[in-house]
C-alpha cells in the first residue's frame, strides 16, 4: 500500500499485537499397591507434607491479560518473519533462506496445531482472506475519500468509518496522514485488479495469561494493481502501480472480529525467523506498534539499497 504514498510524494504531497489430604492419599494408594504398602506410604506422605509446610508459598506474577484487550487495540505483535525473495537475495544466501523458509513452516503448523487444540475451532482461511481484502478496499477508499473532506471532518469521517475494519494505530496513522493533505485537491483510489491470490505467509496463535489461544494475528500477502487519481489546480494525474503488501491482522475467531492492524515488509537475507528481542520492552513495541500501523509508509531498507546502488556507481565513475 505505498502507490499512494508515492504518487503523492512525486505531486509534493506529504502522507503520512495436611491430614485430611495425606489419608486421602494413603487410602488411594493402598487400594492400588496393596495393604503391606499402606505404613510405608503414610510416612512418605507425611514426610512430604512436613517439608514442603516449611517453604513459603511463592507469590504469582501478575501480568497484563491479552483476553481483556479489545482486538482493535492488538497491533502487530512482533516483527514477524516475511520470507525474501531469492531474486532479491545474494545467491550464497539462498541455502540458508530455503532453511529459514522451513522454520517458518515450523512455526507455522506449530501454531496452527495450538489454535485447533485449544480453540476446537476450524481453519477458516477462505473466509479470513475475504474479509480481509474487503477491508483492505475499505480502508484505502476511506482514506482517499477522507482527504477530499474539510480538515474538521477528516478525523471523525475515518474514525467512523473505520471502527469495525481497522485497529487503532491504523486509525490514527490514517487521520495523521490526512491532516496534512492539503485543501483544494482532490484524490481517487482504485483497485484495477488483484495480480496474484492472496497467501497468509504467518500464523501466530496469540494466547492468554493461561497460555490458551485466544486471538490469532495473522499475515496476508498480497500484489494489486492500484490506479490513484490526483486532481490539483485544473491539473488531473492518472498513476497505475503493482503493489506487494504484508498486510497484518488480528482475529478473534470465537466471533469473526478481525481488524486491519498493520503491514510489514520483507525481510532480508540476513536476520533468521526469530523476532527481535529487543521488542520486549514495552516502550519499544509501543513505538514499533505504531510505526508498523502506517500502511503508507515507506521501506526504510528499500531506502538504504538504493543509496548504496547510487554509492557504488559513483565509486565505480571515479
Amino acid at each position: 500500500m505505498l502507490s499512494i504514498h508515492q504518487v503523492t510524494t512525486s505531486n509534493s504531497i506529504m502522507f503520512v499485537g495436611g491430614i485430611g489430604r495425606t489419608l486421602g492419599n494413603s487410602v488411594t494408594r493402598r487400594a492400588a499397591y496393596g495393604a503391606s504398602n499402606f505404613k510405608i506410604m503414610t510416612g512418605l506422605t507425611c514426610a512430604r507434607r512436613t517439608y514442603a509446610t516449611e517453604e513459603k508459598p511463592k507469590k504469582k506474577q501478575q501480568g497484563g491479560d491479552i483476553s481483556q484487550v479489545p482486538v482493535q487495540n492488538i497491533g502487530v505483535m512482533a516483527d514477524f518473519y516475511i520470507p525474501p525473495q531469492f531474486k532479491n537475495c545474494p545467491v550464497s544466501s539462498w541455502p540458508k533462506l530455503v532453511w529459514r523458509r522451513l522454520g517458518l513452516f515450523v512455526v507455522n503448523t506449530y501454531s496452527i496445531a495450538k489454535y485447533k487444540r485449544e480453540t476446537k475451532l476450524k481453519l477458516k482461511f477462505n473466509d479470513w482472506k475475504e474479509l480481509a481484502m474487503e477491508q483492505f478496499v475499505r480502508t484505502n477508499k476511506v482514506f482517499s475519500a477522507a482527504c477530499n473532506k474539510k480538515f474538521t471532518e477528516r478525523k471523525d469521517y475515518i474514525t467512523k468509518q473505520l471502527k469495525d475494519t481497522a485497529g487503532i494505530e491504523v486509525i490514527r496513522n490514517l487521520v495523521e496522514r490526512a491532516q496534512t493533505f492539503p485543501n483544494g485537491t482532490k484524490i481517487s483510489w482504485e483497485l484495477v485488479n488483484i495480480e496474484s491470490n492472496p497467501k497468509v505467509i504467518s500464523f501466530n496463535a496469540l494466547p492468554d495469561s493461561s497460555n490458551l489461544t485466544v486471538y490469532v494475528q495473522f499475515i496476508m500477502k498480497v500484489t494489486t494493481k492500484q490506479k490513484v487519481t490526483i486532481v490539483q489546480n485544473d491539473t488531473t494525474k492518472e498513476t497505475e502501480n503493482v503493489v506487494t503488501d504484508n498486510l497484518v491482522y488480528t482475529l478473534d475467531p470465537f466471533n469473526d472480529d478481525q481488524k486491519l492492524v498493520g503491514s510489514l515488509f520483507e525481510s532480508d537475507h540476513i536476520r533468521k525467523v526469530q523476532p527481535d528481542a529487543s521488542l520486549i520492552n514495552p516502550k519499544v513495541m509501543m513505538a514499533f506498534t505504531r510505526v508498523c500501523g502506517d500502511l503508507y509508509r515507506s521501506n526504510p531498507k528499500a531506502k538504504k539499497d538504493d543509496s548504496n546502488k547510487d554509492d557504488s556507481k559513483k565509486t565505480e565513475s571515479k
